[in-house]
């Protein structure tokens, strides 16, 4: 068997893998690939469960289309071309699924950006940020965020009924008056990522914020929907003007306060 006898035989297995798959596995569009998604944030991306099934399936694809094709291309017959067919086009979409950027699973998981001025200077809005004791200033359902050292903390907020929900999670970058992002750690109930970037605008700071989580089911999904609101949105983009009215207000009395003792 030739070079071309290959080549056709990937290109027909690929077609006929793609029309088994496509009803089941709907278009998906990686972060960056939708209007409005802001650039720099990717550190947020939600390396789900789903990614992982991903890899697990794509891995499983090639390994049947290397048996496939590598028992077409020991025989001879009718058989053995269609074996070579199929699992020259199996060793194909495994490599592109194992391709994919991971995260690309936009079905679930739930993707808020947002950017708001801050009139500070950049430091200080890192610095206010990078500190775990400033959340229950402007995070409203936050009561408490503690330190666990290596960049892991622990968050207990308020949850529906005023019954305390908590989590963990760890720091994935910290780019001193750049970059935050963090990651929720394995078990946790609320399955979510994020990152922050602080860049200086017009003598203040613009933050851009990206938070990815993804809903769990059942009882655990409604205390997330009551904790979040029905529209968790609108209720970061209140937290986000609460930490502006804090860092501004902060702001103006240490300018009132040179102002006053020079």
């Amino acid at each position: 068997m030739g070079t071309k006898d290959i080549l056709v035989g990937a290109a027909v297995g690929a077609g006929l893998v793609w029309f088994l798959e496509r009803e089941r596995e709907p278009a998906r569009r990686a972060y960056g690939e939708r209007l409005g998604d802001l650039a720099g944030l990717e550190a947020a991306t939600l390396r789900s469960s789903a990614d992982a099934a991903n890899r697990r399936a794509a891995a499983g694809l090639a390994l049947l289309g290397g048996v496939l094709t590598l028992f077409g291309l020991t025989r001879r017959g009718g058989t053995a071309t269609v074996a070579r067919t199929l699992g020259a086009g199996m060793l194909a979409r495994g490599a592109a699924r194992s391709a994919a950027p991971a995260g690309a699973e936009r079905r679930r998981v739930v993707d808020i950006q947002k950017s708001v001025h801050i009139a500070a200077p950049v430091a200080d809005v890192f610095g206010f940020w990078d500190s775990y004791e400033s959340f229950p200033l402007f995070l409203a359902s936050v009561r408490e965020v503690s330190d666990l050292g290596g960049g892991r903390s622990r968050w207990i907020v308020a949850g529906p009924g005023g019954v305390p929900i908590e989590w963990q999670t760890v720091l994935t970058q910290r780019v001193p008056g750049r970059l935050l992002a963090w990651q929720s750690e394995p078990g946790s109930m609320l399955d979510h990522a994020g990152a922050i970037r602080f860049t200086p605008e017009q003598g203040g700071t613009r933050v851009d914020l990206r938070l990815c989580y993804q809903p769990p089911a059942g009882g655990a999904g409604q205390a997330v929907t009551e904790l979040l609101g029905t529209d968790p949105r609108a209720r970061l983009n209140d937290d986000l003007e609460r930490l502006r009215s804090v860092l501004e207000s902060t702001v103006r009395r240490e300018a009132h306060g040179q102002e006053s003792g020079s």
